[in-house]
């Protein structure tokens, strides 16, 4: 089948956070291409399809200032159909952790997707906030995530937060890319057979990258060791408190993050030997659920509110360990 190009320019303002050109590249392709997917530019990206000024660049590299000329190559003419989710047949089946006239909260159960697939996959949570709020569509990236601020793996509980305007949303983004978000975790976790004493409060800088052999897994990059990784590593902000001993090889966490990376806690406590009830990917024990349940949301308001903040609180799950 033969390949559509596509042709654009690229605007990296001055001050940006860095961010993967893979990113940056797919926020603005699919304007031309609404259903590119991440995994379709990242092969084209593999196959030097994605040029800058002629030249092919990695997935993971990262520009200067400046206004570049893009061209992708041999893009499925299938990826340029427009592709949109739909609101959940269900109705709005998620607790509605927070609303005004910016912002939609909702709160997200363990097992539930936060994106689709595809617009007949509808009970995610964008599927859940599309028929509570059908304003959403077209908001921000459009397409299969509307409005959607961020993401939560399947297995993750908690809040999820959902731009209701263009300007809100890119307000927003630049302040989640600026660590200027608190993302505050709980996690249940169990101690594997490598694990040391965990110490908190603490304060981890790690630097962590896909893990070359699976999409699915991260790895963390310790000083002096040198593990195989794909990509380039990205650097995370973790802190960890204590909140109880559930047993002597079981705790209940707390963890703010700053940064946003790819599995960035789970990764992070598997490292230190201590991964999370339930996740099978980093060697935790079986368990029924993930237990990691995003728990409170801290979000700057707008500058003529005052410069106060939104602070948003997810209730634990009933289930959660006490012992």
């Amino acid at each position: 089948m033969a390949g559509t190009s596509l042709n654009f320019t690229l605007r990296i303002e001055p001050g940006a956070p860095p961010a993967r050109l893979d990113g940056v590249v797919l926020a603005q392709a699919r304007a031309l291409a609404p259903s590119l997917s991440r995994a379709s530019l990242k092969e084209l990206f593999r196959k030097g399809r994605v040029r800058v000024a002629g030249r092919p660049l990695a997935a993971s590299d990262q520009l200067p200032a400046g206004l570049y000329a893009i061209t992708i190559s041999e893009v499925d003419p299938r990826e340029l159909e427009s592709r949109e989710a739909r609101p959940s047949v269900q109705g709005s089946f998620l607790r509605v952790a927070h609303e005004d006239e910016r912002l939609l909260i909702l709160d997200k159960t363990s097992g539930t997707p936060s994106v689709p697939h595809a617009p007949e996959e509808t009970e995610t949570a964008v599927g859940a906030a599309l028929a509570h709020a059908p304003g959403l569509k077209g908001v921000g990236r459009g397409g299969l995530e509307p409005g959607l601020l961020h993401r939560l793996d399947t297995g993750t509980s908690g809040l999820l937060a959902f731009a209701k305007s263009q300007a809100e949303f890119e307000r927003l983004r630049a302040l989640w890319s600026g660590g200027e978000v608190r993302k505050t975790y709980r996690a249940v976790a169990q101690a594997g057979p490598s694990a040391r004493p965990l110490r908190a409060p603490l304060e981890l800088r790690l630097e962590l990258a896909h893990d070359p052999d699976s999409a699915k897994r991260m790895v963390a990059l310790a000083p002096g060791r040198k593990l195989r990784h794909r990509g380039k590593p990205l650097p995370t902000l973790t802190r960890i408190q204590k909140i109880r001993e559930l047993s002597e090889t079981l705790l209940d966490l707390e963890i703010e993050i700053q940064t946003g990376v790819m599995h960035q806690i789970r990764c992070t406590l598997a490292s230190l030997g201590w991964p999370i009830l339930g996740d099978p990917i980093y060697r935790g024990a079986p368990a029924p659920r993930l237990w990691l349940h995003a728990w409170k949301l801290e979000l700057p308001c707008e500058k003529e509110e005052g410069g106060t903040r939104l602070l948003v609180e997810s209730p634990l799950p009933k289930d959660w360990p006490t012992s």
